[in-house]
């Protein structure tokens, strides 16, 4: 597994020693992605789609918002939150998945891989509601379902001023919402991912938590 190029071919400067924590992260989900089959994703593209997309994202998110607090709802193997949570190495993020296959081989992954800015919940997104009501400067997702439910729930996350992020390979223009209860839309993020031997584009959707 290479990861230097793929980063360096997305203008991404990363110190080393975050870029080794990376690597350990990435194979180790390579490893047990062959056992239990955790993501469709294809070994080739794991970096890319793990790593290089979220650290894309959150170095567009840094030029409006320096986070203390972040959640990633629905992380399944760490997808967007690990990456993002080296970027933002003073944050402490909050990654929940009611798996808990995935949110154990998760604490594995990073207990090998020396991330610490890192707490991995085994719940239901519903019931941390409960306890964790407009904690977070960032609530980020993907891959949790449709865009107005993802939205509902991350509303219940995010602090007023906050920001929520929710990554998308697809935009549906019949799915898109302006605003949303207290959430204000704020505009879509186009990345344009180089991979190898193609383009690809992503859309990271950008709401704020109004006062």
């Amino acid at each position: 597994m290479e990861l230097l190029v793929p980063l360096r071919t997305n203008d991404l400067n990363i110190e080393i020693q975050t870029v080794d924590s990376l690597k350990t992260y990435i194979k180790f989900l390579e490893k047990w992605n062959n056992i239990h089959a955790l993501t469709s994703v294809s070994a080739r593209e794991i970096p890319y789609v793990f790593v290089v997309e979220p650290l894309l994202t959150a170095k567009v998110l840094s030029k409006f918002i320096n986070p203390t607090t972040c959640i990633d709802l629905g992380t399944g193997f760490g997808n967007p939150g690990v990456a993002m949570s080296v970027y933002f190495k003073n944050a402490r993020f909050t990654l929940v998945d009611s798996s808990q296959k995935k949110t154990a081989l998760l604490r594995s992954a990073l207990d090998m891989s020396g991330i610490k800015n890192v707490e991995v919940i085994t719940k239901r997104v519903e019931e941390l509601a409960k306890t964790h009501k407009n904690m977070f400067d960032l609530v980020v997702s993907r891959g949790m379902g449709s865009l107005e439910k993802v939205v509902t729930y991350a509303d219940l996350f995010v602090k007023p001023n906050g920001i929520v992020a929710i990554f998308k390979a697809r935009i549906d223009q019949q799915e898109m919402l302006k605003d949303k209860n207290d959430l204000k839309f704020e505009r879509v993020v186009n990345l344009s991912v180089s991979y190898p031997m193609k383009k690809v584009h992503r859309y990271v959707i950008v709401y704020k938590k109004m006062v």
